[in-house]
C-alpha cells in the first residue's frame, strides 16, 4: 500500500489483524491464501456477547435464501472496528462474512429470527433462513486508512456523513481531542474526519501512542456529537484496544443537531486502566 486510503480491500470487522493480503489484484498465478482471522479478528452483532465462530472450507454458495441489502461504512482504521446494517426481505438466523482473498469464513447465529441485524462489521455477507438455505452474497468495498497502533489504541467509526469526535483524557487529566491532537506523552489524534461538517467520508478517527509508552493509570473515553451536518441519525461504533486486554467495542446512536463540543465534551463510553 503505497498511499494513506486504500480503495477495494476486503477484510474489515471489529480489529484487523494484518493489511498484508487484504488487498491484491487478481492474477493466473496460484493463490497462498491466508486464514480469514489474519483479516477479520471477531466478527459480533451490536451486542458484543454475539459472537461470530470461525468455519473452515469454503463459504457456502448463494442459493435461494433471503436476499439482503447492506447499509453502513466499509470504511475502517487498523485495529479498528465499522458498522453495516444487513436487511433482508425475510427473517434469517445466521450470518456468514468471508474474505476475498482468505480461508475459511465467519457463521454468526443470531439469537432469534429477524429481518434486520447490526454487525460489527463485515465486507461480504449473506443472510440465511432458519432451513438452512442461504441468500446472496452482499460485497462491500472497504477503505482501510493507515493510521498508528500501539499499547493502547482507541478509535471511532461511523456510518453517515456527519461531524463525530473522539476524547482520550489521560490519567493527567490531559484530554486529547481535536482541539488537542498531539500532547507532550507521545499521545495523538492522528485521523480526524468530517471536521466542522467539511466531509471527508472517511467517518473514523483515531487516538494511540504510536511511539511512546502511554501514561499509566485510569483512561477516560468519550464520543461527541459536533454537528448532524444535516443528517438525521448517526450509528458509531467504538473500539478500545489496550494491551494485554482484549478488544472491547461499543455501539451506540446520536440525533439531534450537535453540541460543537470542545474539550471534555461527550458521551462517557469506557473508562480503562493501563
Amino acid at each position: 500500500m503505497r498511499t494513506n486510503a486504500s480503495v477495494g480491500c476486503w477484510a474489515v470487522t471489529a480489529t484487523l489483524v494484518a493489511l498484508s493480503g487484504a488487498c491484491h489484484k487478481e492474477s493466473t498465478a496460484p493463490k497462498n491464501l491466508s486464514p480469514v482471522t489474519s483479516f477479520i479478528s471477531q466478527l459480533t452483532t451490536s451486542d458484543p456477547s454475539n459472537v461470530g465462530a470461525v468455519v473452515q472450507g469454503n463459504p457456502p454458495s448463494a442459493g435461494s435464501g433471503p436476499s439482503a441489502t447492506g447499509s453502513g461504512t466499509g470504511n475502517f482504521v487498523r485495529g479498528g472496528s465499522s458498522i453495516l446494517t444487513l436487511t433482508a426481505n425475510t427473517a434469517f438466523t445466521s450470518v456468514i462474512v468471508y474474505v476475498d482473498s482468505g480461508s475459511g469464513y465467519y457463521r454468526l447465529t443470531l439469537p432469534s429470527a429477524v429481518t434486520q441485524v447490526q454487525l460489527v462489521v463485515t465486507v461480504s455477507h449473506a443472510a440465511v433462513a432458519s432451513s438452512g438455505a442461504v441468500g446472496g452474497y452482499v460485497v462491500t468495498p472497504t477503505h482501510v486508512f493507515r493510521v498508528g497502533t500501539g499499547d493502547v489504541q482507541v478509535s471511532v467509526s461511523w456510518d453517515v456523513n456527519s461531524d463525530v469526535d473522539l476524547h482520550v483524557v489521560q490519567p493527567d487529566g490531559v484530554d486529547i481531542y481535536y482541539g488537542n491532537p498531539s500532547v507532550a506523552s507521545g499521545g495523538q489524534l492522528d485521523l480526524d474526519s468530517n471536521a466542522g461538517c467539511s466531509i471527508d467520508g472517511k467517518r473514523n478517527e483515531n487516538i494511540t501512542w504510536p511511539s511512546a509508552t502511554p501514561p499509566h493509570g485510569q483512561y477516560i473515553v468519550r464520543v461527541d456529537y459536533w454537528a448532524n451536518c444535516s443528517v438525521t441519525q448517526t450509528n458509531y461504533v467504538v473500539t478500545v484496544q489496550v494491551k494485554g486486554s482484549p478488544t472491547a467495542t461499543f455501539t451506540g446512536s446520536f440525533t439531534g443537531t450537535g453540541d460543537r463540543g470542545s474539550a471534555g465534551s461527550g458521551v462517557t463510553i469506557k473508562t480503562f486502566t493501563y
